[in-house]
């Protein structure tokens, strides 16, 4: 291939990736139409650009130039009814006890690739990719002041928001080392991690500290809301490898491996403390500066930079793909995923800018002001089995389908909250086509994910901060998702 079309491939895959925002979030839901309709059951297949990610071994049993491209459009469909309480009485606030769901958007999610043959080192097959491993995004509305608390201040609507994506741009190797049998590959991935969080802390209000015999007026007044919103990105590296194995000419071997390697987030933060309006003056209290600021009802802001050590986890897994018939090819997958290695986001500010008054100049206040904020999980390894089926039906027309299941890493249901919404072992299931047009395979699938529902009951503090992770409620949970690719061989 000429350097022309070298440069019009790596002028499409980052023209696609460019324009348009990307979905947030985590575990991609695959790439490519023909893997992603077969259930991700296409570690063993692997026979198009899109083995960047499931087998980058394939690329060396693929006999022709490719340049191909896929947008995904995700919908998450996701419902919570709190029952979020200080206590058995009281109510902070939340919309106890009513549905409430995420916004409903179709989150656009690019990615692209080509895969060239040079004469390199024998015959070296080589690839440029860009996608999304991991991709997640959710905005909730769950809160609003109570009057007793304050009626004059309001929060923004994106009180909970989780926009979290890892793009990886990936060049990717590939020869045959035994004839027609064994293909080796490695990926070399630069990962650009782009994250969009936002969250309410309820913080015990200080002045219990310098008058803890004062219960105040109202019980929500012993707490302090605090909304924080984090927008920053950050760059890392990472790596995937992986083996075919023709055993013979039906069955097919294939083991994969990917090690993204940790690197850290950094951007800006605002901070925004909106303090209770007490109207009943106890008989004791004393007016000052510090107290006023704790019960007046004002809005306390601040700015900061923020740093977070983003742990993405390792995955191994293996393939086998049969030829049943001439036309029909079975596969199976199984991946094992390290999600222990991920703690959540864990913020740590630096070079505070907006505080005034005793916000800035009392010691204690302005450490309170100042505190980091962590949404800690505690996560276990999971299993995913996926099953997929390809049926070349025609010259012009393959038919593809797939079935998956995938255990939950949150294990301990009293954990979720908002902002991960992995509910328990899902089901996916998948299918679509493929149009073959000369040298063009067009594509068109879709897919759902059911979740199971789930409870949670308590308000846990997973690392011990005085401040609760989880969120009380009932939680439903299903994703669609509906894939177009175009792929075009040379």
């Amino acid at each position: 291939m000429g350097i022309i079309r070298i440069s019009a491939a790596v002028v499409i895959v980052l023209a696609m990736l460019s324009p348009g925002p990307l979905a947030g979030g985590f575990e991609s839901l695959g790439v490519g139409t023909k893997a992603t309709a077969m259930g991700g059951a296409f570690r063993a297949v692997a026979n198009d650009w899109t083995a960047a990610y499931y087998n980058p071994a394939g690329y060396a049993d693929v006999f022709d130039n490719q340049l191909g491209g896929n947008l995904a459009l995700v919908h998450y469909r996701n419902e919570i009814t709190p029952d979020y309480r200080w206590n058995e009485f009281s109510e902070p606030g939340f919309f106890n006890g009513v549905p409430n769901y995420n916004y409903h958007e179709v989150l656009p999610n690019p990615s692209a690739g080509f895969i060239v043959r040079l004469p390199v080192w024998g015959e070296t097959v080589f690839g440029l990719s860009a996608y999304q491993p991991f991709d997640y995004n959710v905005t909730w509305t769950l809160y609003e002041h109570d009057l007793a608390y304050n009626d004059s201040l309001y929060l923004p609507s994106n009180q909970y928001q989780n926009n979290f994506d890892v793009v990886s741009f990936q060049l990717t190797a590939a020869r045959e080392f035994i004839e027609e049998k064994l293909f080796l590959g490695v990926g070399l991935q630069v990962l650009r991690g782009d994250l969009l969080h936002t969250s309410l802390v309820f913080r015990d209000n200080p002045y219990l500290l310098r008058d803890p015999d004062w219960q105040f007026a109202d019980n929500p007044n012993r707490k302090i809301t605090e909304w924080v919103g984090n927008d920053g990105y950050g760059w890392g590296f990472g790596f995937r490898a992986g083996m075919l194995l023709k055993q013979s000419e039906k069955l097919t071997l294939a083991a994969t491996a990917a090690l993204p390697l940790d690197f850290t987030v950094s951007g800006k933060s605002t901070l925004a403390f909106h303090m209770p309006k007490v109207d009943v003056i106890p008989p004791n209290f004393f007016t000052g500066g510090v107290e006023n600021l704790l019960t007046a009802g004002s809005l306390v802001t601040d700015s900061a930079d923020f740093e977070a050590k983003l742990k993405l986890p390792p995955s191994i897994a293996v393939g086998l793909a049969y030829q049943a018939t001439e036309k029909l090819t079975l596969a199976v997958d199984a991946e094992y995923t390290f999600w222990s290695r991920f703690d959540g986001f864990s913020f740590k500010y630096s070079n505070h800018q907006g505080l005034t008054g005793p916000a800035d100049t009392a010691a204690d206040m302005k450490s309170f002001f100042t505190t980091d904020v962590a949404t800690p999980v505690e996560w276990s390894n999971t299993a995913k089995v996926m099953t997929g089926a390809n049926y070349e039906y025609s010259e012009l027309l393959t038919l593809m389908g797939g079935f998956s299941v995938d255990q939950s890493p949150a294990g301990d249901v009293e954990q979720f909250n908002p902002l991960f919404m992995d509910l328990g072992t899902k089901y996916s299931f998948s299918g679509g086509f493929q149009l073959h047009i000369e040298q063009w395979d067009l594509g068109l699938i879709t897919g759902y994910a059911h979740y199971p529902d789930a409870e949670v009951s308590a308000l846990e503090d997973i690392d011990e901060d005085g401040n609760p992770d989880s969120f009380a409620g009932s939680y439903k949970a299903a994703t669609y998702q509906t894939v177009l690719s175009f792929n075009y061989r040379f």
